[in-house]
């Protein structure tokens, strides 16, 4: 069975990654984020509450009707309730979503997951006796450190130096993905493993998960073309950093990280495909 968190080798890539895919975002923060945002305000208020709301109620709803019991359960619920993935907001922007609401969209929702996570929690441990707990502080400190203080970072360059800033985006979201393309391929080496020792159900989850999320996401935006694939893939990702982060804090068995794991590669399946296929039909379209 693989170790309490999986995949701690490549935690050395990990952390420079989130960095540089955070700092590249944060050099596109201003003015004009704040503005799309508050130009957009119902729709912004409709993603934050499909983003939060409907995914547990499905995942309680789904463990209740299989009759899913022990770690599996836990791990599943854990992502659920977290949301906000750091890559949410770089796959977005791939995917052609608003430059300036997709950032604005994805900082809300971070900020607000530290206090719907904790909340959460009490929620299922109300519902199911699972006697797990998390602090406001511990999630609070999760989210600052790897999204918002690079987020931060980048912003505060570009209030300083705007033209720095206009010159390292390009170079620095270039940098990111070339990161996130080793990082995704060091993980599989390890993830392979993992999910053969514990079945294909937390990966079918995950997938079912996203692709009934993506509707989601998509249905909420309405009929704004710009701001539809911001919308569906934050709602559709998940953030295992949180998930693991709770199911550390909580001294859960290695199997309940394993399913995180798990859980993430059919998100990440899932949401892949939709940018392949949208790259393939913007080449279609000779754009």
């Amino acid at each position: 069975m693989s170790p309490p968190i999986p995949l701690q080798w490549v935690g050395f890539i990990a952390l420079p990654t989130l960095f540089t895919v955070m700092f590249a975002i944060g050099l596109m923060l201003g003015p004009a984020q704040v503005a799309a945002a508050m130009t957009r305000r119902t729709i912004l208020l409709a993603v934050l509450f499909a983003a939060v709301v409907p995914l547990p109620v499905v995942t309680i709803v789904a463990v209740e009707l299989f009759h899913l019991r022990g770690p599996v359960v836990v791990g599943l619920l854990l992502m659920a309730i977290s949301p906000g993935a750091p890559f949410a907001l770089r796959k977005a922007i791939d995917a052609g979503a608003h430059r300036d609401f997709a950032p604005a969209l994805h900082i809300a929702i971070v900020a607000l997951a530290v206090v719907t996570v904790p909340l959460s929690v009490a929620i299922l441990d109300a519902l199911f006796s699972a006697n797990f707990q998390v602090t406001y502080g511990q999630i609070g400190r999760q989210v600052f450190v790897v999204q918002l203080l690079p987020l931060l970072a980048g912003a505060l360059v570009r209030y300083l130096k705007p033209g720095l800033a206009a010159w390292l985006e390009p170079r620095a979201a270039r940098l990111g993905n070339g990161l996130v393309a080793v990082f995704s391929a060091v993980t599989l080496i390890d993830i392979v493993p993992i999910i053969a020792g514990i079945g294909w159900v937390p990966t079918a989850a995950g997938a079912g998960m996203a692709v009934l999320a993506l509707i989601t996401g998509a249905l909420v935006a309405g009929r704004d073309p710009e701001i539809r694939p911001a919308a569906a893939i934050a709602v559709a990702m998940r953030n295992p950093g949180l998930a693991l982060t709770m199911a550390e804090a909580n001294h859960a068995p290695p199997v309940v990280s394993a399913v995180i794991m798990g859980y993430t590669a059919g998100v990440a399946l899932v949401v892949s495909a939709l940018l392949w296929h949208k790259r393939r039909q913007t080449r279609a379209l000779g754009l």
